[in-house]
């Protein structure tokens, strides 16, 4: 059964989605995941509880609408009684944080928490930082009520088990991004970890130590197997399911988590499973990749679904919080000038990831560079003005991108990586190659574009790689997270203030430290 409202199962269908999705929507995540004191949000005391809302195959399809919901990012939200428009954390920690963008936006007064994520001066109060605790969190607790109550329904018996394994997938993910924010310490694999819930949270229990970061690693990673064991394949699919789990996005996923702890034998074996599963291809239009059109193209591995809905504030923030000022944008996480020097000046991904000063766009807007620190912005993100929904009277704050999470270029990147820690010089090549095959066949003149690496050094070879990671994968949120685990974050971003020891984590939210009554300990240095 296909449960349609909004995009997270419909994507290619969003003229189709009624007004009314998100009222049904909202009726239904007050049911699973209603507010309470703490991010561990214990069970709603209201009228229906999960405990009678898990009745029916409606009921399973809804919960796990909500589960997919609790990951997006880009929501209205209310913070300690104020109103804010936040855009999503991904860009401010993945991005804004590294040396490949500035915060942009009209001043320094302008979404002070991001600049302060910046200069790594952020403190536990920090919006960012509770936004993103929170949002994680909703995502886990709404992932163990589904885990829990699901089982005992009379359903479609495969239904049911795709609808856990799915679930147990979006769990990992939370996981993933909690650890990684919060509770790792490269290169040990032996970091403070975060809070860690197996099962759903009941008062009495809600204040819980954080479990250590082996045994966080250790859940990730039993959930992706649970989920690559029953999830379909991409092309078992069709395409109005695309947005949802497949195996190969498990896989990915658990490539991904082999990696962030140096786990680089398992991880090139499982990548080279995906690289040669003949489920994905590198699409031939680099640029094409990001626009709506190129959304669930044949290298995309895992989306998040956004759709704009009309008169309501849905969508993806990222599309007009990164948006030049001069045509219909807040001007976010704009590029550096280092990034931009980064490029050859002849690798045809620099077109498609910066916008210059004066550029004319495809839908003729010209782009002044002067509303941006560097004179830059963000490519991957813009869309058409055509393509934005009409103003609801708040202003627009959203578009219909999907955010590409993870693509195969990645994975081939992570398969170059660990080939080459690995000792497999020939393999770590091959895929390191494939990567920049395809960005050299976008140049106008090929010749002499981008030309093969090959060297056999490993020191050599790890930077060429470290290198494309950055230019391949530029402005999509990865960048400050590879500094970190790569163990090069304090070299590359000391100047920018980043402390060894100290900012390879972010704090914990105070509030979260308070109401645990001592409970949760903070990160050290803040």
């Amino acid at each position: 059964m296909i449960f349609p409202i909004r995009s997270f199962f419909r994507p290619h269908l969003r003229a189709s989605v009624p007004t009314g999705a998100a009222v049904l929507i909202a009726a239904v995540l007050l049911v699973v995941a209603s507010g309470c004191d703490n991010m561990l949000d214990i069970e709603p005391q209201g009228e229906q509880t999960s405990a009678n809302f898990f009745r029916t195959t409606d009921d399973a399809n809804r919960a796990l609408a909500g589960a997919y919901d609790a990951i997006q990012q880009q929501k209205r939200a209310t913070y300690q009684g104020a109103p804010e428009f936040l855009s999503g954390y991904d860009l401010v920690f993945g991005e804004v944080a590294s040396d490949n963008a500035f915060k942009g936006g009209e001043s320094q007064n302008d979404q002070p928490d991001i600049d302060d994520v910046q200069t790594f001066t952020v403190d536990p109060n920090n919006l960012y930082i509770a936004k993103m605790w929170s949002s994680l969190y909703e995502a886990v607790t709404r992932s163990n009520r589904i885990l829990d109550r699901v089982p005992d329904i009379e359903m479609d018996e495969g239904e049911k088990q795709e609808i856990l394994a799915e679930t147990r997938f979006i769990r990992a993910y939370a996981y993933f991004y909690l650890l990684q924010a919060f509770g790792m310490e490269p290169g040990t694999n032996n970091g403070p970890g975060i809070v860690l819930l197996d099962g759903p949270v009941t008062i009495g229990d809600a204040n819980q130590p954080r479990s250590p970061e082996p045994a966080v690693w250790e859940q990730i990673e039993a959930d992706l197997q649970a989920a690559i064991d029953v999830l379909p394949t991409k092309s078992e699919r069709p395409p109005s399911t695309y947005g949802r789990a497949t195996r190969g996005a498990a896989q990915a996923l658990l490539v991904k988590a082999h990696i962030f702890q140096n786990e680089f034998g398992p991880a090139e074996t499982l990548a080279q499973t995906i690289i040669t599963s003949g489920a994905y291809t590198l699409a031939p239009d680099f640029a094409g990749i990001f626009r709506t059109s190129g959304e669930h193209g044949p290298g995309s591995i895992f989306e998040i679904n956004y759709a704009t809905l009309p008169n309501q504030l849905e969508g993806y923030f990222g599309n007009v919080y990164q948006a030049s000022r001069s045509t219909w944008g807040f001007g976010f996480k704009v590029p550096t000038q280092d990034l931009v020097d980064a490029f050859d000046s002849n690798d045809p991904r620099l077109e498609a990831t910066v916008i210059f000063d004066g550029e004319a766009m495809p839908d003729g807007t010209v782009v002044d560079g002067g509303t941006s620190r560097s004179g830059y912005h963000n490519e991957k993100v813009w869309i058409p003005q055509a393509e934005y929904p009409q103003n609801n009277g708040q202003g627009i704050f959203a578009g219909p991108s999907n955010v590409r999470y993870i693509r195969l270029a990645n994975v081939l990147l992570w398969h170059a990586e660990a080939a080459n820690e690995n000792g497999n010089t020939p393999a770590a090549l091959a895929s390191l190659n494939a990567v920049r095959e395809r960005a050299r066949n976008n140049a106008d003149n090929p010749a002499g574009v981008l030309p093969d690496i090959t060297t056999t050094d490993q020191d050599e070879l790890r930077a060429a790689i470290y290198r494309e990671r950055r230019l391949e994968l530029a402005m999509e949120d990865l960048r400050f997270f590879d500094l970190v685990r790569q163990g090069r974050a304090a070299d590359v971003l000391g100047s920018a203030g980043f402390v060894a020891g100290v900012h390879e984590r972010m704090p914990i939210p105070q509030r979260e430290i308070d109401l645990s009554e001592g409970v949760l300990e903070q990160n050290t240095g803040y």
